[in-house]
C-alpha cells in the first residue's frame, strides 16, 4: 500500500472518528441541558455531519473539482455564520 492510499485512508477514517465524537458530544449536550430538537440543535447536528463529510468527499472521491468542494463549504460557512434563534 502506497503511501498517499495510506493518508487517504487516515483522513477518511479520523474525519468519521470526528463525526461520531460530534454527534456524541451535541446529544450529551441536549440531554444535560433537557431541551428537545430545535432549530439550534439541528445546525449543531448539521454542522457536525457536514464539515467531515466535506473532507471525506475531496479526499475519497479525487475526480471532484476544487471548485465544487469550495461552493459546498461556502454554502456551509454561510449556514453556520447565519443568524440563531435566541432560546425560549
Amino acid at each position: 500500500m502506497a503511501l498517499p492510499e495510506l493518508i487517504r485512508i487516515v483522513a477518511v477514517v479520523g474525519a468519521l472518528a470526528v463525526m461520531l465524537a460530534g454527534l456524541w458530544l451535541v446529544a450529551a449536550r441536549l440531554k444535560a441541558k433537557n431541551q428537545g430538537f430545535g432549530p439550534n440543535a439541528v445546525k449543531a447536528l448539521g454542522l457536525v455531519l457536514l464539515v467531515p463529510a466535506l473532507i471525506i468527499i475531496p479526499v475519497a472521491l479525487p475526480q471532484f473539482q476544487s471548485e465544487t468542494v469550495a461552493a459546498l463549504l461556502g454554502t456551509i460557512a454561510g449556514y453556520v455564520l447565519s443568524q440563531s434563534r435566541p432560546e425560549e
